[in-house]
C-alpha cells in the first residue's frame, strides 16, 4: 500500500518507461462530482482519493518530477487536466527537463448545466516529451492515408461518454477508445506504460490490450480489486500497487 511518489521512488528505475498516460485527481472535492452529474451512486465505485487545494501544488511538484526520471529520452507523457489546477501542473512540468509538444483540448458532451458562467466542456491534455533521439509517435497509427491521419490528429479531440447502464465503474472515468488513442500514436508494442493514478484501470486495459506492458499505482483499494475482474488474465508483464 504506497502512494504513486513513494513508489516510483523505490521501484521504477531511471529512464525506464516508454510512455506516461494519466488523469490525475484535479483536487476539487472529486468524491462529490456526482452530486453535479446526477448519477446513481450505486453504481459508482467508492473510496476516491482526492488531494486538499492547499497540498496541490506540491503534490503535482513531487509526482512529475518522479515522472520525469522514469521516463526515458524520447518517451512521452500525457497528462488529462481540469482548469481549475491546471498551473500547478503546468509550474511543475516547468519545473523538469520536458519540453512542450501539444495543448490538446477533449471536447465532451456531459457537461454540467450552470447558470451564472460559461458551460465547462473541456479537459486539457498535456503533451510533453522528454529530450532525445529515440522519439516515438505513430503517424498513421489509424489510417494509411495522410489525409485521414491528418484530421485524426487534430489538437482538438471528441471524448464520448461510453454507455455503461447499471455497470459498477469508477468515479472520474475516461473512455477506452479515448486513451487507446494517444497509447497508439504515442508508444509501440512492448512498450512499458505507466499511470500513477490507475483508478478505473482504464490506461492498464487499454495498454494490455495492444500488447504493450504496464506500470500503475493506486490507492483506492475498491478500485484495485475491482480492476482484478477486468485484467485478471493479462496478456503481457503487468504491474500494479495500490
Amino acid at each position: 500500500d504506497q502512494d504513486c511518489i513513494s513508489g516510483l521512488r523505490n521501484n521504477i528505475d531511471d529512464n525506464s518507461v516508454d510512455l506516461i498516460f494519466t488523469d490525475p485527481p484535479y483536487g476539487i472535492d472529486g468524491d462529490k462530482l456526482d452530486v453535479h452529474y446526477g448519477r446513481d451512486e450505486k453504481f459508482v465505485v467508492g473510496g476516491y482519493v482526492d488531494v486538499p487545494l492547499k497540498n496541490y501544488a506540491e503534490f503535482s511538484e513531487n509526482w512529475i518530477t518522479e515522472c520525469a526520471r522514469v521516463l526515458r529520452p524520447g518517451g512521452s507523457m500525457y497528462i488529462v487536466s481540469g482548469y481549475t489546477n491546471l498551473h500547478h501542473i503546468l509550474n511543475a512540468l516547468h519545473k523538469t527537463n520536458l519540453v512542450e509538444i501539444n495543448h490538446i483540448i477533449a471536447k465532451y458532451s456531459f457537461a454540467v448545466y450552470t447558470k451564472l458562467k460559461w458551460v465547462s466542456s473541456h479537459y486539457h491534455v498535456l503533451f510533453w516529451r522528454k529530450k532525445g533521439k529515440n522519439v516515438t509517435f505513430n503517424t498513421n497509427a489509424y489510417y494509411t492515408d495522410s489525409k485521414d491521419s491528418y484530421h485524426d490528429r487534430m489538437s482538438i479531440q471528441e471524448m464520448k461518454r461510453e454507455n455503461k447502464p447499471k455497470q459498477l465503474k469508477n468515479r472520474n472515468q475516461l473512455p477506452l477508445n479515448f486513451i487507446e488513442k494517444f497509447i497508439r500514436y504515442s508508444s509501440n508494442p512492448k512498450d512499458v506504460v505507466l499511470d500513477p493514478f490507475c483508478g478505473g484501470f482504464t490506461t492498464a486495459e487499454v495498454a494490455l490490450k495492444n500488447d504493450r506492458d504496464f506500470i500503475g499505482f493506486e490507492l483506492n483499494k475498491e478500485a484495485y480489486d475491482l480492476s482484478l475482474i477486468h485484467i485478471s488474465e493479462p496478456t503481457r508483464p503487468l504491474y500494479i500497487s495500490y
